[in-house]
């Protein structure tokens, strides 16, 4: 295994049926993580992180959000910053790449409802 350049997974490195499948592409070594999501349909729950940070780059398709009760439209070329301790949810088919600092931990990861959008 290379320590400097990562191949694309071959299977996705984690999944949630017909809603979402993520591809680990830097496993936090370096003290984030960084993930390919393909969004399928939005995720199934609202989620918040007590720990990490979230930053989302939509590379394509479009969406919604809703983060902490806004509802936000999401395009190609958006950004998405999701602080610590806040509730959101994605809808919509998209193809996005997500950061996260400190990298994932399913201890601080809490889904807190279902999504609603």
């Amino acid at each position: 295994m290379n320590d400097y350049v990562k191949k694309f997974p071959e299977e996705p490195s984690f999944e949630r049926g017909k809603f979402f499948k993520g591809f680990i592409l830097s496993d936090g070594k370096l003290g984030v993580e960084m993930d390919y999501i393909d969004m399928l349909d939005g995720h199934e729950f609202y989620q918040k992180e007590v720990e990490s940070i979230h930053l989302y780059y939509i590379l394509e398709g479009s969406g919604k959000a809703n983060i902490n009760g806004g509802i936000y439209e999401l395009k190609t070329g958006d950004t998405v910053e999701i602080p610590i301790n806040t509730e959101f949810a994605f809808k919509g088919k998209m193809k996005m790449i997500e950061i996260m600092n400190p990298p994932f931990n399913p201890n601080t990861h809490i889904d807190t409802r279902k999504n609603d959008l």
